[in-house]
């Protein structure tokens, strides 16, 4: 079941906030804060949750408010993904993830690494062991070289897939 859940964490190049923008929504569509959205294929004109694992191109980004199914047709905030913009998103089996993981869909709020379109890579390093010392100097525990399972994984959209592309062409 989808949950409302701040889906946007921080911006690696130093922004303090998304990019909030006004995006058209159908009535009777049920939107969760945090959900995957995409434009509809049909018309390319309200948004929708992500619904299948596609090659995205220019028309991802996430809810950032709950519309309930019912609520009004008209336009709600969404959050378009920026370079260095990073999400947390709920993993759809706890997995060991590294850095640069392509993350794909699972469902709107859920992501995996065994689907075909990238929508996405994983940047969070916060299931990585501790740094290792360095044994000539100090006699330090061994750190390991594990990197932990985790239910949720941070990751930065594809470019080429977010909203923002249309205005980096």
């Amino acid at each position: 079941m989808a949950t409302n859940k701040v889906a946007w964490v921080r911006n690696l190049h130093g922004d303090t906030k998304p990019l909030i923008m006004l995006g058209k929504f159908e009535t009777g569509q049920a939107i969760k804060r945090g959900e995957i959205i995409e434009l509809t294929a049909d018309t390319n004109t309200s948004w929708v949750p992500m619904d299948s694992d596609f090659d995205a191109v220019a028309n991802l980004a996430v809810a950032n408010e709950e519309i309930k199914s019912g609520d009004r047709m008209g336009f709600y905030e969404i959050i378009v993904p920026r370079p260095g913009d990073v999400f947390e998103f709920a993993v759809e089996a706890g997995a060991a993830i590294a850095i640069g993981t392509a993350m794909t869909w699972s469902d709107s709020q859920t992501l995996t690494t065994g689907g075909t379109y990238a929508v996405g890579y994983a940047v969070g390093q916060e299931h990585y062991p501790l740094k290792q010392g360095h044994v000539t100097d100090d006699a330090g525990p061994d750190r390991g070289e594990t990197i932990r399972s985790i239910s949720y994984v941070r990751m930065v959209f594809r470019l080429a897939a977010s909203y923002f592309a249309l205005w980096n062409k």
